[in-house]
């Protein structure tokens, strides 16, 4: 009886082809994936970073207010001032501290400092040197904020961001 010779044709050398590939194929699958993950988990990490320090170094200047109803009102009533020129302000600076002042005068007049932290693109958590808590709310407008509206009184005030001269 003769002995059956092993076939060397194309038939089976496309099952080693369809094998190999197959597993390659798999091996970059994976590999692409795993990729995938690390760049999006680096994109999130380095967003959320970069939203921490939006409000470094920056300075806001009061525009306007509304009362509890929802009424917009003279700011000047708000701050309990006359001086037409008046605007209340607020900084912040590369140490995640910031000072409010919002009247003329001491500490009890509006005049307050203490520290801030981003916690979302739509809040910043503030503690107050007294120890008092409090959010300030960060209006966005094509990704930047535009406008930060924090309670005073029986208010809410809002600030748009004042660049320096030439900026």
């Amino acid at each position: 009886m003769a002995k059956k010779k092993k076939k060397h044709g194309p038939a089976s050398q496309d099952k080693k082809k369809n094998k190999f590939s197959f597993r390659k194929l798999l091996a970059v699958a994976i590999t692409a994936a795993i990729v995938s993950i690390a760049v999006v988990f680096i994109v999130i990490t380095a967003r959320r970073e970069n939203a921490k320090f939006v409000l470094r170094n920056t300075y806001w200047v009061s525009q306007s207010a509304k009362d509890a109803s929802g009424d917009e009102v003279d700011i000047h009533e708000v701050y309990n001032v006359r001086y037409s020129q008046y605007q209340g302000s607020l900084t912040f600076d590369g140490d995640n501290r910031f000072q409010l002042w919002l009247s003329p005068g001491d500490a009890t007049d509006g005049t307050r400092s203490g520290t801030y932290e981003v916690t979302s693109d739509s809040q910043a958590d503030v503690q107050y040197d007294d120890g008092t808590a409090a959010v300030f709310h960060l209006i966005r407008s094509d990704g930047r904020v535009t406008v930060i509206e924090l309670n005073y009184r029986d208010y809410i005030v809002s600030f748009t961001e004042k660049k320096p001269d030439g900026q």
